[in-house]
């Protein structure tokens, strides 16, 4: 499963979520991340939708929130 994560270095949530994500990835190794740093692709941030971070896609769905815990991704990923 690919996914994608919009992050920017400066948020601390996204942090967190990049964390969680990372704990993820070491327990489910066919989940791809791609990373995307919206102060680096501003442009893509925003033809993407993204609003606000962190904020991930996945099949065309779109999860943002203030905090993305990991119940929160599993629940979103249906992992």
């Amino acid at each position: 499963m690919k996914i994608v994560f919009y992050k920017t270095f400066l948020c601390p949530r996204c942090l967190l979520a990049g964390r969680a994500l990372a704990r993820l990835r070491r327990e489910y190794p066919n989940l791809e991340i791609e990373t995307v740093e919206i102060t680096r692709e501003p442009l893509r941030a925003r033809q993407d939708g993204i609003r606000m971070v962190p904020a991930i896609r996945r099949d065309g769905e779109l999860l943002t929130g203030l905090f993305l815990t990991e119940k929160v991704l599993r629940r979103f990923l249906q992992l």
